[in-house]
């Protein structure tokens, strides 16, 4: 289950409590198509994150991978930030920013 589904269910959960015009909001947010898939970057993104997974103990910052990957850190944030998203790769730190594989990511078909 993604990030959006399991917000659209503990939301559904108490939106009876709400006025109408957040209820009607609710509705259209649920109907809005959501892009399914990774794109060619966040599938080179998840090449390197398996490939040095056990290496880096599935630690990894946007900065090494754009190095890997020969483009920047900063693009490389971008496409993660959608990664999250999806439930592929999860945020573990802060201070610095560092992101890990999640199961899903792990198995996700690239040829996809």
């Amino acid at each position: 289950m993604s990030k959006r589904d399991i917000f659209i269910e503990e939301v559904e959960e108490f939106i009876g409590r709400c006025s109408e015009e957040a209820k009607e909001y609710f509705e259209e947010f649920k109907s809005q198509k959501v892009k399914e898939g990774i794109t060619d970057k966040g599938k080179a993104i998840l090449k390197v994150m398996r490939e040095k997974c056990d290496l880096v103990n599935n630690i990894f910052k946007a900065k090494d991978i754009g190095e890997d990957l020969g483009i920047s850190g900063r693009s490389v944030s971008g496409s993660i930030r959608a990664l999250v998203a999806g439930g592929y790769v999860e945020k573990l730190g802060k201070d610095p920013v560092v992101y890990g594989l999640t199961e899903l990511g792990k198995t996700y078909d690239l040829d996809k």
